[in-house]
């Protein structure tokens, strides 16, 4: 079964839910996805809430989409993703900034939001759409 994704476009930023079953398939489909979004719509920062995703990623795989993320968003100013607390290894994180990405994972929303948009933490963000 695939990812069930949603796009939430704020001002200063677009916010990608994501909920499903874990696949290396799902998550390279989705990194794709949010390429071919944020080109279409001009997007700089995303964020991405993959708390509703069910099974962890291996290192290796977890190192794998850093790079995919590295080598397929270069158009992305800013990216940060929320995981549970107790999933959170910073592997793809590392590998994504190792190629110049500024890539940020997060255990919760709010902080994930003062990172990717400074401006938008500190007022109440409502969607453009």
């Amino acid at each position: 079964m695939a990812f069930t994704t949603r796009i939430i476009r704020f001002p200063d930023f677009v916010q990608v839910h994501v909920a499903g079953p874990t696949s290396i398939k799902d998550f390279v489909d989705l990194i794709s996805t949010v390429g071919q979004e944020t080109v279409y719509w001009s997007d700089r920062k995303v964020l991405v809430d993959l708390r509703e995703v069910e099974g962890v990623l291996s290192t290796t795989e977890q190192i794998f989409l850093g790079e995919l993320v590295a080598q397929n968003l270069t158009h992305i100013e800013r990216m940060a993703s929320i995981v549970p607390a107790e999933q959170v290894t910073h592997n793809s994180e590392r590998a994504a900034q190792q190629l110049g990405t500024r890539l940020r994972v997060f255990d919760n929303e709010a902080d994930a939001v003062a990172w990717i948009s400074p401006a938008a933490a500190t007022t109440t963000a409502s969607p453009t759409n």
